[in-house]
């Protein structure tokens, strides 16, 4: 397998998936957006900055192996990117107060596992990047 060929997409579809995720209370939470302003404003840049970000990784990665940029310089930028959402989402989660999560109406108790999904999830991105950044200087 080729990892130089695989990874900048696989990092991309990661990338997204992180806004998907990140996006699912907004899109899924009715009637309670107060809550959800809250939720999302949390930490240092709030969940939006983790998706704003993951959203520019899903370019980068995309952007990769197109010919435009150094090779090794893409690489160290994509890994920076990737550690940067995953500290962003772990800052997010951590200033999330108990009491704001379990404010969400009985409806929205999957809520309580949405900042640890997006952690997990804002691996991938990282991982992906590293792998990628490993391939491109073992050439």
């Amino acid at each position: 397998m080729d990892i130089r060929s695989v990874a900048p997409v696989a990092g991309a579809v990661a990338c997204l998936l992180v806004v998907i995720v990140v996006a699912l209370p907004w899109l899924l939470v009715e009637g309670q957006s107060g809550l959800v302003r809250a939720y999302y404003s949390a930490g240092l840049v709030g969940a939006g900055g983790v998706g704003f970000f993951a959203l520019i990784g899903v370019v980068a990665f995309a952007s990769a192996e197109r010919g435009n940029v150094d090779p090794v310089t893409m690489a160290g930028g994509l890994v920076v990117l990737g550690v940067a959402i995953l500290l962003f989402a772990l800052s997010w989660w951590l200033a999330l107060s108990d009491t704001l999560v379990f404010s969400f109406g009985a409806e929205y108790s999957w809520i309580e596992h949405h900042p640890p999904a997006v952690v997990l999830l804002s691996l991938l991105p990282q991982t992906i990047a590293a792998v990628y950044a490993r391939a491109v200087l073992s050439d």
